[in-house]
């Protein structure tokens, strides 16, 4: 029994020593592969010559300039003459609505047109007689205050009768003088009763001249006043008849109603002839259909200017894009915008389709900035491609590069690859045995991620990026 027990626990002490030789074994050769694991990796570039751009770079959008095009009035399309890809002219014919319905307006708007115009001739003829009569009295009136005053009857009689005055003043002063004479030589007094008789009578002859010639004075004045009163007379009436004869021309309501209705009745005659005209569509500007909105039957709602332009450009009938004219837009940081400028050269990717380095140059900056919710600023900037491209499509998106400075052909590397000692700069080369050379160089422009180098290197040698120290 007890060399039993003795052989169990020495049994027992060789397991557990197995196992524990075991777990060392394990262990070390876990540690071996984590140390493998730890080696350091090498990173490697080759050397190759290109381009090396010195400026910002931002993602920007194709942006093509797109014209909505759609009817000015409603109605079902009868005709489309044109698809989507197709390239048009402006002014080429796009799709035509049917036009049965505007036919037939135009045809009702002439004839309410035709109705008006022989409402207004009745109009005017009958109104036509009444203002003839009045002209005819107005014109009457008119040529009698034309006629002067005809004073030669009164001047005639005035002249007559100052000649009497004068005969019988001159005849008077003649027996006077003879009177006289004849007291001075003594003449007999029956002589001189005659001379006596023959001056009171020719005394009494000038009383009666002078008395004709103030009634021949008062007929002229009174003559006078009578014209005058008429004239005023007739100045009245004239005025009077002239306001009648005005508020006639001017003032017939039968006449102005219907010159009215004739005046409403061509201009929706003119509606309709430019509903007419609005039902065939056509391009207004060149370039590529990009959308159409309806085939043929379907019902089309018109659109006015405004209602358009309160729109979405894709929601127009046919959407036009001219592919001739690229733009692209991108926001650029306000710290970066100062070094942007109209005029400065662009180079754009646009890797969906494997366009690289197209060239164009910046045509606007939008100086109204945009702030996000974090606060960060940025300004539009857009700029236009040199040439255009059939594969480009509007919306596609761009990397952008806003040149500053550009060499082209230059030997290439990684700055990762470049380090300094004691003012020098250094690689590490790869060469072709695996063995790593330390070797100096002269490194030129920089972008901050590649740089130029000028001595040092050939294209075509590796050259160590990463996991290697200086």
């Amino acid at each position: 029994m007890g060399i039993l027990k003795k052989t169990m626990d020495l049994n027992v002490k060789k397991a557990i020593i197995v196992i524990l030789m075991i777990s060392l074994a394990v262990m070390f050769a876990a540690c071996g592969k984590e140390d493998e694991s730890q080696e350091i990796k090498i990173s490697t570039q080759e050397v190759k010559q290109g381009n090396l751009v010195v400026g910002l770079y931002a993602d920007g959008r194709i942006s093509m300039p797109s014209t909505p095009v759609d009817f000015k009035v409603s109605g079902t399309l009868g005709e489309l003459h044109a698809v989507v890809g197709q390239t048009v002219e402006q002014g080429d014919v796009l799709a035509v609505l049917d036009k049965s319905e505007f036919s037939e307006a135009v045809a009702a708007a002439q004839r309410d047109l035709n109705k008006a115009k022989a409402v207004y001739e009745d109009a005017v003829k009958s109104s036509g007689y009444n203002v003839a009569t009045e002209k005819i009295k107005l014109d009457s009136l008119y040529g009698k205050l034309q006629i002067p005053f005809d004073d030669s009857e009164w001047k005639e009689a005035i002249v007559a009768a100052e000649e009497k005055v004068k005969e019988k003043t001159d005849g008077l002063q003649i027996l006077t003088v003879e009177y006289d004479q004849a007291v001075l030589d003594g003449a007999e007094k029956d002589i001189l009763s005659a001379m006596e008789k023959s001056m009171e009578e020719m005394e009494t002859g000038l009383a009666a001249a002078e008395s004709s010639l103030v009634t021949a004075q008062k007929n002229l004045d009174n003559a006078r006043s009578k014209y005058d009163e008429e004239m005023a007379v007739l100045q009245e009436n004239y005025e009077l008849q002239k306001l009648k004869y005005d508020n006639l021309v001017n003032s017939n309501i039968s006449v102005t109603n219907a010159k009215y209705s004739v005046d409403v009745a061509q201009a929706k005659l003119e509606e309709a002839n430019e509903n007419m005209k609005n039902a065939t569509l056509v391009a207004p500007v060149s370039g590529k259909i990009t959308q159409i909105s309806g085939s043929a039957g379907d019902f089309i709602a018109g659109r006015t200017a405004t209602s358009s332009s309160a729109t979405n450009t894709a929601n127009g009938f046919a959407v036009i894009t001219d592919g001739s004219k690229v733009r692209i837009t991108a926001d650029v940081n306000e710290g970066d915008i100062g070094s942007i400028e109209l005029g400065q050269t662009i180079k754009a990717n646009v890797e969906a389709i494997g366009l690289i380095g197209l060239v164009g140059k910046v045509v606007e900056i939008n100086s109204l900035p945009k702030i996000d919710n974090s606060g960060i600023v940025t300004y539009t900037v857009t700029g236009e491609l040199e040439e255009s491209n059939e594969q480009i499509l509007d919306g596609m998106s761009v990397f952008l590069s806003y040149i500053k400075r550009e060499k082209e052909n230059v030997l290439l590397v990684s700055n990762k690859a470049i380090f300094v000692e004691d003012g020098k700069q250094y690689v590490w080369v790869q060469l072709e045995n695996e063995e790593m050379e330390k070797r100096e160089i002269l490194a030129g422009l920089s972008n901050g991620s590649q740089s130029e180098i000028v001595e040092g290197l050939t294209a075509g040698e590796t050259v160590v990026t990463s996991g290697m120290n200086p």
